[in-house]
């Protein structure tokens, strides 16, 4: 039987990567850092998954044909990397490193036993994600080894869109295998990056002008949840569904699509425009799914790292202003994410304290890479002053 070895068991690796081994009749091998999920997924060989659809339907599956591994046991690995059709990867960008030596050791015994193509998708939140992990693995090889990693393995890039909510009570499962994600079915992957034959799995969907879909990802759909977290929370929400909702709020995100859905037409002019209206459209049903319970801090969190030069908000202003668009929408966004201040977020605490100690202009600067004097710069301090006497101003 086939196999496809997935690096991380978690949200990603279980709710949408392990759904697509197991529905293409793959056995998926994980490989996970935390020693007690291994556990468990070995001791049951199976675990729960509930896909929630936009039609508002429950699917109900169990996942199984799966093993596990921890990342200390080198060899197991090795030896499943040598045999396996395919791998993913679904970790996290800091801790790529920490699994590139496995990886090595799974090339080096692949050279030896089974020298046919091997891709490694990577389902990582990060542009640049196959080149820096190319380079991770390729420092723990040989010369010999380093020549037919550039011949025969490929890092694939991938836009995870699937929307996986943290885990809780709040679904009435008391499960720790228990796992809840969208129905979305679709990971789009650098057909370019390709060696060999693609595997053929459910859902992976081969794109040519992949940058085109890397810019859709961060500037529609990452700002597009941006816009309806930090709005959301400003009038107290719990969840994103109640946030689209809200009429101002969906006219925002209107808005603020529209200035990125035009910029990217425009960067982008193969793309086909009746089908991103229909990719956009397609994207607000999912947003307003109310058995997600998809909370406004989940989607939130870490607003300095999505205030960053090349993140969602500031990266989507820095699109339309390349395509002559003036982004008044996302400005406001811009607005409303320095004014997060859930006190639960370790990031969302540090930004407060960076505005309460250095002032909003000089945060701009610093976090954003925003010249304060600009328009641009001048625009988000009036949204945060703006949104601040509206929403803050009864507060002590």
């Amino acid at each position: 039987m086939k196999s496809g070895i997935q690096f991380g068991a978690g949200n990603i690796g279980r709710g949408f990567i392990g759904h697509l081994l197991w529905e293409s009749g793959y056995t998926t091998v994980f490989v996970e850092v935390f020693p007690k999920l291994v556990d468990q997924l070995n001791e049951r060989a199976q675990y729960p998954l509930r896909l929630l659809g936009k039609n508002r339907k429950e699917i109900n599956l169990t996942i199984d044909n799966l093993v596990a591994y921890r990342t200390d046991e080198t060899q197991k690995i090795a030896e499943a990397i040598t045999s396996a059709e395919v791998g993913f990867t679904a970790v996290g960008v800091k801790n790529l490193p920490a699994i590139a030596p496995l990886v090595a050791e799974g090339i080096k015994l692949r050279l030896k036993r089974n020298p046919v193509s091997f891709n490694i998708f990577l389902c990582e939140n990060l542009k640049d994600a196959p080149n820096y992990f190319k380079n991770e693995v390729m420092a723990h090889l040989g010369e010999t080894e380093k020549q037919f990693l550039q011949d025969k393995v490929g890092f694939v890039g991938t836009v995870v869109a699937r929307m996986v909510p943290v885990m809780d009570n709040r679904f009435g499962v008391d499960d720790p295998l228990f796992i809840v994600a969208e129905s979305y079915h679709i990971l789009p992957y650098d057909a370019k990056a390709i060696k060999g034959t693609a595997p053929n799995i459910a859902g992976l969907k081969p794109v040519d002008n992949f940058p085109s879909e890397v810019d859709k990802k961060l500037f529609i759909h990452n700002l597009g949840h941006a816009t309806l977290a930090y709005f959301g929370y400003l009038k107290g929400y719990q969840f994103i569904h109640q946030s689209i909702a809200d009429r101002e709020i969906k006219t925002m995100l209107d808005e603020v699509l529209n200035e990125t859905f035009t910029a990217i037409l425009h960067k982008y002019t193969d793309l086909d425009r009746k089908e991103q209206i229909e990719f956009v459209e397609d994207l607000k049903g999912r947003f307003t799914n109310p058995l997600l319970m998809d909370t406004v801090q989940r989607v939130g969190r870490d607003p300095v790292r999505k205030l960053g030069p090349e993140d969602r908000i500031i990266g989507g202003i820095k699109l339309c202003l390349s395509q002559n668009i003036f982004p008044k929408a996302i400005l406001a966004v811009g607005g409303a994410a320095l004014s997060y201040d859930y006190p639960n977020d370790p990031d969302a605490v540090k930004l407060q304290q960076m505005i309460a100690t250095e002032g909003v202009p000089a945060v701009i600067q610093k976090v954003c890479g925003i010249d304060s004097q600009t328009e641009v710069g001048q625009e988000i301090i009036r949204w945060y002053q703006l949104l601040q006497n509206r929403f803050r101003k009864h507060q002590s």
